[in-house]
């Protein structure tokens, strides 16, 4: 019985996939496009967000691995309120973050299983992490996921407002495959007669 050939193709589609990953790290920074939206409240509000001054960061991880990726990000969030509206503003917050999706995560370990007759199974643990035999040539891996990160929230004191984060250490562990991020900007206000809730993102981009 000789395993390394049963799977020798996976293991070789895996150090491709962690080349890539690692060459992925490396960008250097990149400048993102403001992005901005308006609307009229039922009554009488015109509300904008606007998100700016964002910019990505790229470095190689400290760790040197390729399931973990490292940068640094900026990004501010504006909102203003005009107009004559015909019930006062008695509340409002500003809030900006991102939204962060991993592809593959391996959090819980990847395994490859090999069975030998009906009820003899060999489990092979790589990548130093855990998990169950199963019929090979089988990798088992949980779901991507997406999550969002509130980087803060300010409660609005006039028409105006404004949250600003620099160089915030972005580091996501446990992906395996493409890290993206999306940047969004919210606006809540309310009044006697109606609440309402504003929001703008960014274009997706990898880390």
């Amino acid at each position: 019985m000789r395993i390394r050939s049963k799977h020798a193709g996976f293991f070789g589609l895996l150090t491709c996939v962690m080349v890539g990953v690692v060459a992925a790290g490396s960008a250097a920074a990149e400048p993102l496009a403001d992005k901005s939206r308006e609307v009229t409240t039922d009554d009488g509000w015109q509300v904008r967000i606007t998100k700016t001054d964002e910019n990505l960061d790229r470095y190689p991880n400290l760790a040197a691995t390729p399931f973990t990726r490292e940068g640094f990000v900026s990004l501010k969030a504006v909102t203003d309120i005009d107009g004559m509206g015909s019930a006062p503003v008695n509340a409002g917050t500003i809030t900006l973050g991102y939204q962060i999706g991993c592809q593959v995560d391996v959090t819980s370990g990847v395994t490859i299983g090999l069975a030998i007759g009906p009820n003899i199974s060999i489990g092979i643990t790589t990548l130093g992490v855990g998990g169950s035999a199963s019929i090979a040539p089988t990798v088992t891996l949980k779901p991507g996921t997406i999550t969002t990160i509130p980087f803060g929230t300010k409660p609005l004191a006039g028409r105006h407002g404004s949250i600003t984060s620099d160089q915030v250490h972005i580091k996501i562990d446990g992906c395996m495959g493409p890290v993206s991020l999306r940047s969004y900007a919210q606006v809540n206000i309310s009044t006697p007669t109606a609440d309402n809730s504003l929001a703008v993102y960014g274009d997706p981009i990898y880390l």
